[in-house]
């Protein structure tokens, strides 16, 4: 039979690990929603040549437009 103080140093190293393995799954989301709301976010954003269009159909009509 182990000594108490065996099974008690495996507890916690078990706990240990548990603890790391929570950190690491934490980190992993938290990137893993970093890159979802990136991806998102470019969904969104309008292609630079079609910006660019639309910034110039939208602008009002200077006074040299009208002659």
């Amino acid at each position: 039979m182990l000594p108490y103080t065996t099974f008690q140093s495996l507890g916690q190293i078990r706990l240990e690990e548990m603890h790391e393995q929570a950190r690491l799954a934490t980190l992993a989301k938290t990137a893993r929603r970093a890159r979802r709301a990136q991806r998102q976010q470019a969904a969104h954003r309008p292609h630079p040549v079609l910006a660019s269009l639309t910034r110039r159909t939208h602008r009002p009509a200077s006074a040299s437009d009208c002659l």
